[in-house]
């Protein structure tokens, strides 16, 4: 895989460990995943309406159908929700230096996707469907709700956009590299490379505002 460095625009390469499917060698499996619908997780999420405060979006770099415990929420490819744990309070190391008070939801896939300069990334074979992209704007619409919170780009934003802010994002040369949703395809929509967190809270916005949750 290969990321475009910001001083000399050209591509250099990024050690794979940085974004192959156990994200670093620290992505574990989950061993006993549970499905949930959304009318659950929103009862489940009412109960850490006092204690979360941020929403990371991820994909777990991996195929569709693994489900890791790295994250409080997974989707699949055909939009089914798995949580890993009773409590989405639980912590979970998902996002550098931001795990506390915060869940993490991944979408299912990722594993072989080459970021290129985001807007041109190759998604390759796992990329997100339009089903799992639908059912994480989803999520993301019933979470704010439940929890309390605002849709923001402060509040709910992927891991690439976490990372651009902390200093490990695309371009910075850093070998953990994470750029989870920085650029996927506007899809149920136009079909569009567009940055990911505009697609997913437009989306989740759209949840909101149609009360379609």
């Amino acid at each position: 895989m290969y990321l475009v460095s910001v001083s000399s625009k050209t591509a250099v390469p990024v050690p794979a460990a940085a974004f192959d499917l156990r994200k670093g060698g620290t992505a574990m499996l989950a061993e006993q995943p549970q499905i949930i619908s959304l009318t659950q997780l929103a009862a489940v999420a009412g109960c850490s309406r006092d204690h979360i405060t941020q929403l990371y979006l991820h994909w777990t770099a991996g195929r569709y159908g693994q489900i890791y415990d790295d994250y409080h929420i997974n989707i699949d490819a055909d939009g089914t929700v798995y949580r890993t744990s009773s409590s989405l309070s639980q912590y979970k190391s998902h996002t550098w230096r931001r795990n506390s008070g915060s869940i993490a939801v991944a979408l299912c896939c990722g594993l072989g996707a080459q970021a290129n300069h985001g807007y041109d990334a190759d998604l390759g074979q796992f990329a997100p469907t339009a089903v799992q992209t639908d059912k994480m704007a989803q999520t993301v619409a019933l979470l704010v709700t439940a929890l309390g919170l605002q849709l923001t780009i402060d509040t709910v934003m992927t891991h690439c956009e976490a990372a651009l802010l902390d200093g490990y994002g695309p371009y910075s040369g850093d070998a953990e590299t994470r750029w989870d949703l920085w650029y996927m395809r506007d899809s149920p929509g136009d079909g569009q490379m567009k940055p990911g967190g505009d697609i997913l809270r437009g989306k989740a916005r759209w949840y909101l505002e149609h009360s379609k949750i």
